[in-house]
């Protein structure tokens, strides 16, 4: 199977997944708050790459007051080691974000699965899909909300796996 089938693949199953869980999520009556959109830095430790540096953003829908449904998607540049070495890696998600008790603070659970897609044509780069499992914190402003989360991901390439580990923070609207 080629590269371009499994992703075409990851992307249909990511895509009715995504539907799926929209569609058929029912809203509890303490709900009350709309989808959200977020946008932060992201730095990622990878196996193959070392240090990349880039952004992400996200939105999410709340299904109920403890569980809301994430898609999003980030652009990390790996660019440390000079331009002729640099790539560019493109990993969108879907996760499920469970948060757990406080009120001004309150620590979350996430999980899902993506695709970690180098966009810099660099052949022996590893691409594939993703799962990833993570923790974070988000603390209430006046109108926004600031998170920090960090969220391992296993990447499934076509003959290794190896991790990727970002830190991320950023801003809820």
């Amino acid at each position: 199977m080629h590269d371009s089938a499994i992703l075409r693949g990851a992307s249909r199953f990511f895509a009715l997944l995504m539907v799926l869980i929209v569609f058929t999520a029912v809203r509890s009556e303490a709900q009350f708050a709309n989808s959200r959109f977020g946008f932060g830095f992201n730095t990622m430790l990878s196996a193959d790459h070392g240090l990349g540096l880039g952004f992400r953003g996200r939105i999410s829908t709340p299904i109920n007051a403890d569980l809301s449904f994430a898609f999003d998607a980030g652009l990390t540049g790996f660019i440390l080691g000079g331009s002729d070495d640099a790539v560019f890696i493109v990993d969108p998600q879907v996760s499920l974000i469970i948060t757990l008790p406080g009120v001004e603070k309150a620590p979350y659970l996430l999980a899902g699965m993506g695709a970690f897609l180098d966009i810099s044509k660099n052949d022996d780069s590893l691409t594939g899909p993703t799962v990833h499992f993570g923790i974070g914190k988000v603390h209430t402003l006046r109108e926004s909300i600031l998170f920090y989360e960090l969220d391992p991901a296993l990447i499934i390439g076509k003959d290794k796996v190896a991790a990727a580990i970002p830190f991320r923070i950023g801003i809820i609207f």
